[in-house]
Formats: structure tokens, C-alpha cells, sequence
């Protein structure tokens, strides 16, 4: 793989971390909809914030464009996925809101967050999104046996346990992204 492919790669997961970091200051902001645990989702939202500072601290380390700048496929991929998400987002908001039953919107949108991962896994050569869609996924069905049972409400459990799989993974691609610019780094000196 070439240095410029390298430090493009590397770029890509810094990229990510920062998307995630953020994400997970809203999922942990949207669980305290279920008015439990407030205190707990509040450190949620400032670790969060801390790991969004460190996130693009690392980003700004790394030299050179992210692929979605260079390459028109993978740009390609990215908007449709994120249209697609946004669409069925609406959809499901609309569907559940006209059958009463919209205390199930984190758990839907969580769900289609973790689906639209899948596409990047991929474009972007990483296999890590796999594993965030799984996880994303199993937490959205988490949440939403458990506000069917009435054990949690489920915008606290999708919003808690999003904000954990969204931090936890945008750490692991911040991670993967400076062993990379090292990697890259060390070959080039």
C-alpha cells in the first residue's frame, strides 16, 4: 500500500472517530428522554465531549485528504448510504408517530444507524463498522424489549447504550488511526 494510501486510510478512521464521538454526546443527550439515570447520561455526554476533543486532535495529526475527498465511489456510497438512513429515519418517525408509538424512535433510529454502517465497511477498509452495526443493531433491539416489557424506557436504554457503543468505537477507530499514521510515519523516516 502506498505511504499516500496509508496516511488516506489513516485519515478515513480519524474521520470516523470524530463522527462517532460526536454521535454519542447525542445518543447519551437522548437517553435522558427516558428520565432515568440522568446524572449517569451526563457523564456520558461530557466523556464524550472530552473524547470529541481528543477524536480531532488526532484527525488534525494526520496529513493529507480523507478518501471521501479523492475518490468519487466511495463518495458515491457514502451519500447514498446516509440518504438511505435518513429516509427510512423519517419513514419510521412518521409510521411510529402515527400509530402511537413514538417512544420507540430511539430504538428504530438506533437500528438504522447501526444498518448504515455496513456500507462503509468496505468503501473505507473498515472492518471495525461491522462490528458497530452489530452492536448498534443488538442494542435497538435491546432497548426495544425492554420498553415492550416495561423494564426501561426505551429511549434511555438506546440512548445509553448507543452513546456506550458509538464512545467505545470511535476510540478503537482513533486508535487504529494514529497506529496507522505511526506505522506510516516510522516507514518514512
Amino acid at each position: 500500500m502506498s505511504t499516500r494510501r496509508e496516511n488516506a486510510w489513516a485519515k478515513d478512521h480519524a474521520s470516523m472517530a470524530v463522527v462517532l464521538a460526536a454521535a454519542s454526546i447525542a445518543w447519551f443527550g437522548w437517553g435522558q428522554q427516558g428520565s432515568i439515570h440522568l446524572g449517569w447520561l451526563r457523564w456520558g455526554m461530557i466523556v464524550a465531549a472530552t473524547a470529541l476533543v481528543v477524536t480531532i486532535l488526532v484527525l488534525r495529526r494526520i496529513p493529507g485528504p480523507p478518501t471521501l475527498a479523492t475518490d468519487a465511489r466511495v463518495r458515491r456510497v457514502y451519500w447514498t448510504a446516509v440518504a438511505a438512513e435518513v429516509v427510512l429515519i423519517v419513514g419510521g418517525a412518521i409510521v411510529l408517530g402515527v400509530t402511537g408509538n413514538g417512544a420507540y424512535l430511539a430504538a428504530w433510529t438506533l437500528f438504522v444507524v447501526g444498518i448504515h454502517f455496513l456500507p462503509f465497511v468496505r468503501a473505507f477498509d473498515a472492518p471495525l463498522l461491522r462490528l458497530t452495526a452489530i452492536c448498534c443493531t443488538l442494542v435497538a433491539g435491546l432497548s426495544l424489549w425492554a420498553g415492550l416489557a416495561g423494564w426501561a424506557p426505551a429511549p434511555t436504554i438506546a440512548g445509553a447504550g448507543g452513546g456506550i457503543v458509538l464512545l467505545l468505537f470511535a476510540a478503537a477507530l482513533a486508535r487504529q488511526a494514529l497506529r496507522g499514521h505511526q506505522q506510516v510515519s516510522a516507514e518514512g523516516a
